[in-house]
């Protein structure tokens, strides 16, 4: 679902989103959504980006902290495959995981559509 929803934000042009995770007591289940400021990157954020990832503000050499949607969907899944860890269950094989650089790909092919 994950994967799938930042594909959906990346293509409308929506960066600077988070993902809350909370446990649903009555049924102890994990329960996770995207949340947040959604913000599209527009003129100014593209010039904000520009300006500091230029360091005429100061911060040279530093990675902007304003990315594009498609730097942050990326940015964003690699997280979740930091923090969370995948099990199986009866409908996934831990074979189903896909492999970060072969999902982009498949991603980029899914764009030039």
């Amino acid at each position: 679902a994950v994967w799938n929803d930042t594909s959906f934000l990346s293509a409308l042009n929506v960066m600077d989103y988070s993902l809350l995770v909370g446990v649903d007591s009555s049924s102890s289940e994990l329960v996770v959504g995207i949340i947040d400021f959604m913000r599209r990157f527009t003129w100014d954020k593209q010039l904000e980006m520009w300006v500091k990832s230029s360091g005429l503000m100061g911060g040279r050499g530093k990675a902007p902290t304003v990315i594009s949607p498609k730097q942050y969907k990326v940015r964003f899944r690699d997280a979740m495959w930091l923090y969370f860890v995948m099990t199986p269950t009866k409908f996934t094989r831990v074979i189903d995981a896909p492999v970060l650089a072969q999902a982009d790909e498949l991603d980029s092919k899914d764009e030039k559509k």
